[in-house]
């Protein structure tokens, strides 16, 4: 992967809508059953979303191999502006439900991993924004996560309804931490825009006891067991038991750490 393009300075942040399915991450990853057969009988009879086939989900970890997800092809992803002045809004949903479909809603806890990607862990989205602690613990790594958008004219028009297509990008490029580059698919170079996941939490996603977000890694433990059991057991073998618990420990030493500075009278970075 190849940056190939310097941003027009970085005057706005970029952030999702509170509302349900704002983030749609499980879009990309661990709700698509095979030929979208969550969308219902009459699939062949609906238009494709805004963000069919432009945009896809980009993961990154140092001295890992990149991984790069397509999207259902029912995804709206769409980004608005509601005043020159103002900061730019994310939202994907369903383009025919409106919102997070209740045949999408046991993935990917009842149903296992995706179809198309072994993905392990509860949400991948709710273990994006966990704690760095909890991440080192279990994937023994840290990630990063991107929307990466085709940069075309006609990407740029679809997800950007209010602007032609170069103020759509020029705008796109302000955005803080946006940035383009050339990613190799197989043998194909295609250039995209990476917007970084904001690691926003409020009122996203959250809509059933499946999917509550990971405060701590003893929650995480206790409601996920298996699947957190099985990577430690993959990772560390017989020593997982005592990495848990010295994750646990020092998780919450550093919580007691950031209490007791904020009694202090300091400010909580």
């Amino acid at each position: 992967m190849n940056n190939n393009c310097t941003t027009h300075g970085n005057s706005c942040t970029m952030t999702f809508v509170e509302s349900e399915c704002s983030d749609g991450m499980c879009c990309f990853t661990c709700v698509i059953p095979p030929n979208n057969g969550h969308i219902g009988f009459f699939k062949s009879l609906w238009r494709k979303g805004t963000g069919s086939p432009y945009v896809k989900l980009l993961v990154m970890s140092k001295g890992y191999k990149n991984e790069l997800y397509d999207s259902c092809k029912f995804l709206d992803f769409t980004i608005s502006k509601a005043s020159p002045d103002a900061n730019l809004k994310m939202d994907l949903r369903c383009s025919i439900y409106k919102s997070r479909p209740s045949q999408c809603m046991g993935y990917p806890d009842m149903a296992g991993e995706s179809v198309y990607h072994k993905i392990s862990g509860p949400c991948i989205f709710n273990e994006y924004t966990a704690s760095r602690t909890y991440k080192k613990l279990v994937y023994k790594r840290e990630w990063q996560a991107f929307y990466a958008i085709q940069d075309r004219a006609e990407a740029m028009r679809n997800i950007f309804l209010s602007e032609d297509a170069m103020t759509a990008r020029k705008t796109i490029l302000k955005a803080q931490d946006t940035h383009c580059v050339t990613i190799c698919e197989g043998k194909k170079e295609q250039d995209y825009i990476l917007i970084p996941l904001p690691k926003q939490v409020h009122k996203v996603l959250y809509i059933s006891e499946k999917h509550q977000p990971i405060t701590t890694i003893r929650q995480a433990y206790d409601r996920w067991e298996a699947k957190i059991q099985k990577n430690l057991q993959n990772h560390y073998g017989s020593e997982w038991e005592i990495r848990l618990k010295d994750a646990i420990e020092m998780e919450e030493k550093d919580a007691s750490k950031r209490d007791d500075e904020n009694t202090t009278g300091n400010i909580e970075c």
